[in-house]
């Protein structure tokens, strides 16, 4: 007999002796408690070496009879010790926690048995469907299988000791992980055909192109039980999935490459569609069925063009080259729809501040400060500059097939969620390609003589094919040359075109003008405006003899006419705005004809109101309680329309302006441009004075009144500017109380 053997025995055989000896007992528990106690630490250790499978324990047999004997003992010991002191209770209390422990590690080892035989069951069950070759059942043991594994698992895990836990485990743990590792790929392919199926079935053709692709990538990568019963499942599926377009790669100008979501066997030129004018002229199948190459007619630069293949569409766009051109600049541009320009602006000295960018109508952007972006007009938004204060844009026409005309991009600063300052683009054209038809009696909008081709005002742009082309004048057949010569804006145009054969032009009525200036000493000498004081103007010019000349106000109000003699000169007084600007509209036109829109002709800008001082702004303070190095920006008032500077006067410096301040006790100091290292400049805004160095403790400045104190001393009123103008001559004002208080 073995040493583990004898202790089993020699444990049992004491254990039983002493319930013989306690049983027939009628003493008072609190006497018996010794004896209590013993017959605990007595079915406490049966009860140990039945959970240890270096015991009696097998993994298999719940010992619910030595589990239920040592309960019962522990619970007449807490009987009996409630009858004792408070002391002793706590001394026998000490003695019960070994007999506690293992009860609560046979609880463990009882629920770990239990959780065993609840996995065999489904164990079994999974067995018994994969035997029957019952795909649905397999599948719904399985996940009937691996839930109750899941959940299970953590009792087997709780078991005591290293030995007995893994003896536990190897009773059901591994057959059932190993039956789970055989069926999971089955089970995930039969899962994943009959999701794409569904799938399928209401429409969600992705979804189901990605389940098959899965399903297919485990079946090629492993060996199945039932791999021939789910590859013959999975492609009758596959074959059902509508053929869809899944990527579209542009090759060259010519080439394009399509990806599909499943494999086809042909492909015909007559299924593939693309819009814009694009045809294709060849397609080709790839070997694995998957993928197309299209041959196709020359892409249009910038054009996006979407194509159509059996119910599916991609859409592409062709890169273009990109034209730059700058804020401010005054040259009306005139593009093609397919062509993308490239909008540049700089606020100098104002980094991330926001701008925001107005866009027009048919008009769309592209990208900003080189990030994609796809926002059409009429639309604003809100961009950061970088570090220099730039913003950059690309644009270019909202639809290819439609002309925009005459519009314009604003970028505007924004302080305080107001516009501060604002940059215009060119005038800008995008006109679109005239398409074969007849041409009836179109007006002419511009002329390019050196690229050969016109735009009507609907902007179309038609091509002058030379020589190969018929031309008439009035009705009278004329050269190409000739033609061009006789072509002007505002021409009635006749006749037919043809994109790629001969066109027939003709010049049905000519338009002979000439323009509505006003006369020269009205001329804007600086910005966009001209500059007066009063309320009251006189205009004088030129235009058409015998027309008249229709003046309206800002937003269309209807001032008066004027007709011009036979020397075509007019003149006309009226009013305008105070301390504001009037936009006043003049269009000229036969006599006797109706009103005219006030939109159709010049316009002149006036803003009136002196030259005024704002306000001041200490942009450099070197901390030496004088002005010494300092630099100051003088802020000129600003012309607003709806609280949007719509004009900004132009500080005019006079080599010898100067400003004069006086401190708080009186002291009063002249600071003389370009005298002792005061520097007078110009800003966005206005003008800065960067003051002189004080050498020897004087000041940069000659200092006209002494005060109480020497030296300068708390806040500085501005007394007088001198020498500051605008273009215009106006000296500059100070219309409030201006100081300097921080240097």
């Amino acid at each position: 007999m073995t040493n583990r053997t004898n202790k089993i025995t020699l444990a049992t055989a004491i254990a039983l002796s002493s319930f013989v000896a306690i049983a027939p007992t009628q003493a008072n528990a609190a006497d018996n408690i010794d004896q209590l106690m013993t017959n605990v630490q007595n079915s406490s250790t049966v009860l140990k070496w039945a959970i240890s499978i270096e015991g009696s324990a097998d993994g298999v047999t719940q010992p619910w009879s030595q589990y239920n004997e040592a309960k019962d003992a522990i619970t007449k010991a807490e009987t009996a010790m409630k009858k004792l002191s408070f002391s002793d209770q706590l001394k026998y209390d000490a003695r019960l926690t070994e007999a506690k422990t293992q009860l609560k590690r046979a609880q463990g080892y009882l629920d770990a048995i239990t959780a065993s035989t609840k996995i065999k069951e489904k164990t079994s069950a999974l067995s018994a469907a994969s035997s029957a070759n019952n795909l649905d059942l397999v599948e719904k043991s399985y996940h009937e299988m691996t839930a109750e594994f899941r959940k299970q698992t953590i009792l087997l895990d709780r078991v005591y000791g290293q030995s007995t836990r893994d003896k536990i485990r190897s009773v059901v743990k591994g057959p059932a992980e190993k039956l789970i590792n055989d069926l999971k790929n089955d089970v995930t392919v039969h899962m994943l055909t009959k999701g794409a199926m569904e799938d399928i079935r209401i429409s969600k053709q992705a979804e189901a192109s990605r389940k098959i692709y899965e399903a297919q990538a485990i079946l090629d990568a492993n060996n199945l039980k039932w791999e021939s019963t789910l590859q013959r499942s999975l492609t009758t599926v596959a074959t059902s999935l509508p053929v869809e377009i899944t990527s579209i790669t542009r090759v060259n100008n010519t080439t394009l490459n399509l990806k599909l979501n499943r494999a086809v066997s042909s492909v015909k030129v007559s299924e593939f569609t693309v819009d814009n004018s694009l045809s294709i002229t060849n397609a080709t199948l790839s070997n694995d069925g998957l993928s197309v190459t299209l041959t196709t007619s020359a892409q249009t630069p910038s054009v996006k063009y979407s194509l159509k293949y059996k119910g599916s569409s991609v859409s592409f766009t062709v890169p273009g080259s990109i034209i730059p051109i700058q804020m401010g600049n005054s040259t009306t541009q005139h593009r093609d729809t397919s062509e993308v320009l490239a909008l540049s602006g700089t606020f100098s000295g104002y980094g991330y501040n926001t701008v925001r960018v107005d866009i027009p109508a048919g008009m769309k952007i592209l990208t900003i400060n080189g990030i994609e972006n796809n926002i059409t007009g009429a639309k604003n938004v809100n961009v950061v500059p970088d570090k220099n204060g730039t913003v950059n844009i690309t644009f270019t026409a909202s639809n290819v097939n439609t002309p925009v005309l005459d519009k314009i991009i604003t970028f505007n600063r924004l302080e305080n969620n107001r516009v501060a300052d604002t940059q215009t683009s060119p005038t800008l054209n995008f006109y679109a390609p005239a398409k074969t038809g007849t041409i009836s009696s179109k007006k002419v909008h511009y002329v390019d003589f050196y690229n050969n081709y016109f735009v009507t005002s609907d902007g179309f742009k038609y091509i002058l094919k030379g020589n190969s082309d018929t031309y008439k004048n009035e009705g009278i057949a004329v050269s190409v040359d000739t033609f061009k010569a006789a072509l002007g804006v505002e021409d009635t145009i006749t006749g037919t075109y043809q994109t790629t054969s001969s066109s027939a032009f003709n010049i049905s009525e000519n338009y002979f003008s000439v323009p509505l200036i006003v006369d020269s000493k009205f001329a804007y000498k600086s910005g966009n405006a001209y500059r007066m004081i009063g309320n009251q103007i006189e205009l004088n010019g030129t235009g058409q003899p015998n027309y008249e000349v229709f003046f309206f106000k800002t937003t269309g109000a209807y001032l008066g006419k004027v007709k011009m003699g036979s020397a075509g000169t007019w003149k006309y007084k009226t009013s305008v705005d105070q301390n504001a600007v009037t936009d006043i509209y003049m269009v000229q036109q036969p006599a006797g004809k109706v009103t005219p829109a006030f939109n159709s002709g010049n316009v002149f800008r006036v803003a009136e109101g002196a030259f005024d001082l704002q306000s001041i702004n200490v942009i450099k303070s070197v901390e030496e309680k004088d002005l010494s190095n300092d630099e100051v920006e003088f802020e000129i008032v600003p012309f607003k329309r709806s609280n949007t500077v719509v004009y900004r006067d132009i500080a005019v410096l006079g080599n010898s302006a100067f400003i004069t301040l006086k401190d708080e006790d009186g002291t009063t100091v002249q600071y003389i441009n370009n005298e002792k290292g005061n520097l007078f400049s110009k800003t966005t805004n206005g003008f800065k004075v960067k003051f002189g160095p004080t050498v020897d403790d004087k000041l940069a400045g000659k200092i006209t009144e002494e005060g109480t104190e020497p030296g300068l001393s708390g806040p500085l009123e501005v007394i007088a500017v001198d020498g500051v103008t605008n273009a215009y001559g106006f000296n500059i004002n100070l219309v409030s109380k201006l100081l300097i208080t921080k240097y």
